[in-house]
């Protein structure tokens, strides 16, 4: 079959290519449109099932909505060398089913749900010196046979909606050197073959539902100096098998549920500058056994239901500038066995069932953090140093002060220059110091206090108990043996009694018998 060439306009006349032009020349299915035309007109091929291959001219630099929109045949788009194409409008291949590639000029600046539908779209790629700025909204939405995509360094955004449902693409790379700024709203959300991406530094802001549904996205990477500072609410919702994000240190904020149902994850770092955790954020988090948060943190808040059902947690470490704690913030989290509030801890306020059905034991806290907590609590319902019925939900709770809990890690940890020294200094907020070995007598009582919950006495009063209870066992040591001396002498004196009732029962039988 023969290709078809549309002329150029004549002078004066209209160079937007229109429909009426195509059909005026009896649509052909195979056209080239000659040097001259400067766009392509609003749905100037729609519907246009009859069209299967264009050539489009250098001189084209728009093409217009829905220009192709359903063109289900369309196999083949094809631009002249030098193009100088700007804009590809809304929609322009909508549901173009047969398209399979397409290369974009170098010199298109934006794609706004160009691609939408493209069912049978497997590559798209970019001419070398690409000066594209903006993957719009839409841009390749539903786009379900991309397999990999290669983003300019250019590009400064990617808009919502962008590659969602983009169900096959396994391979999202940007190009090194990369100026992206922001991800829109779900843009890759569905994007279910995703398996890893790495994020360019340059990037501020992650979108809300940015990768929901991506249930086999194992692996988020950040570019070394990450710009990053904000994930959006449910950015990673569902992200199911995700194991490992490094959240960059300049994110300030994390949206809610922004790792609701992250089943795989096991371990998350919470930057300083992020101020709340907000509703629901890691609730489902059934894997998750470690919370750490960077040295100086300014968190004050964490939103209810915020750690709901991360039943792998055993222990907790709040941060001092925590002032609340929401409602079922730990709830039936099963395995929380330990929770410290840090020093000079500034908690005030827990809901009513924040631990609830979770198996916690034992709380570190300072005490003017208790005196707080206690100024919100119902006259009747306070709490205190030692066992304590009720704490927040959770039965049956132990309540010890923070010098008790860093006493007995000091214990535990008696090497102070080793590593676990390094462990504690870190706990602690404070450089490594390298100090004596030797164990103080003082910790050895509070470690007796943490774990009988009893206070010890000063020094001098343990003495005097020492010296009471030597008398004692030395009064009752005596009696002991004037006890069993009384027995021996008894003892003898009955053997004597029986020996000299022997001999005289001898003696008068010999008597006896001399008479006789």
């Amino acid at each position: 079959m023969n290709s078809y060439t549309i002329p150029a306009p004549g002078p004066g006349q209209d160079t937007i290519f229109t429909n009426a032009v195509w059909s005026g020349h009896g649509k052909p299915p195979i056209l080239t449109l000659e040097e001259g035309w400067t766009a392509i007109g609003a749905s100037a091929f729609a519907d246009g099932i009859e069209l299967l291959m264009i050539r489009i001219a250098a001189s084209v630099l728009h093409i217009g909505e829905h220009a192709f929109s359903q063109a289900i045949n369309l196999d083949l788009v094809a631009f002249v060398e030098g193009s100088r194409l700007e804009i590809i409008g809304i929609q322009a291949f909508h549901n173009t089913q047969s398209l399979k590639r397409i290369r974009i000029p170098a010199s298109v600046i934006n794609i706004t749900s160009a691609f939408e539908g493209a069912r049978g779209l497997e590559k798209v790629t970019f001419e070398e010196g690409s000066n594209i700025q903006s993957i719009g909204n839409n841009a390749f939405y539903g786009a379900n046979s991309l397999v990999s995509f290669r983003i300019p360094a250019s590009v400064t955004t990617i808009g919502n909606l962008a590659f969602r449902a983009a169900v096959k693409l396994v391979k999202v790379e940007f190009e090194e050197g990369s100026n992206l700024i922001s991800i829109g709203n779900e843009a890759f959300r569905d994007t279910r073959a995703l398996q890893r991406i790495r994020i360019p530094a340059s990037l501020t802001t992650i979108g809300e539902q940015a990768f929901k549904f991506d249930v086999n996205l194992v692996e988020v990477e950040f570019e070394e100096g990450s710009n990053l500072i904000s994930i959006g609410n449910e950015a990673f919702r569902e992200a199911r098998a995700l194991q490992r994000i490094q959240i960059p240190a300049g994110v300030n904020y994390i949206g809610n549920r922004a790792f609701q149902y992250a089943l795989a994850l096991q371990t998350i770092h919470i930057p300083a500058p992020i101020t709340q955790i907000n509703d629901f954020t890691f609730e489902h988090a059934v894997n998750l056994r470690e919370v750490t948060f960077e040295p100086r943190s300014l968190l004050g808040m964490i939103g209810e239901r915020a750690f709901e059902n991360a039943e792998t947690l055993q222990t907790f470490q709040f941060p001092a500038s925590v002032t609340t704690i929401g409602e079922r913030a730990f709830y039936n989290n099963t395995s929380l066995r330990e929770i410290t509030f840090g020093q000079n801890s500034q908690i005030a306020n827990i809901g009513i069932n924040t631990f609830g059905q979770s198996n916690l034991t034992l709380v570190g806290i300072g005490e003017p953090a208790l005196i707080r907590l206690n100024l919100a609590r119902p006259a009747g319902m306070q709490l205190d140093f030692g066992e304590n019925d009720n704490f927040y939900g959770r039965d049956y709770v132990k309540i010890v002060s923070r010098t008790q809990q860093l006493s007995t890690l000091r214990m535990v940890f008696r090497n102070p220059v080793s590593e676990n020294q390094g462990f504690i200094s870190r706990w602690l907020g404070e450089p490594p110091k390298k100090t004596s070995s030797a164990i103080p007598e003082h910790l050895g009582n509070m470690v007796g206090e943490l774990m009988t919950g009893i206070k010890p006495k000063s020094n001098a009063a343990l003495v005097a108990r020492a010296d009471a209870a030597n008398a004692a066992n030395n009064t009752a040591g005596g009696a002991r043996k004037s006890k069993r001396r009384k027995r021996s002498i008894r003892r003898r004196s009955r053997k004597s009694s029986g020996t000299r009732r022997m001999q005289k029962r001898k003696s008068k039988r010999r008597r006896t018998m001399k008479r006789k």
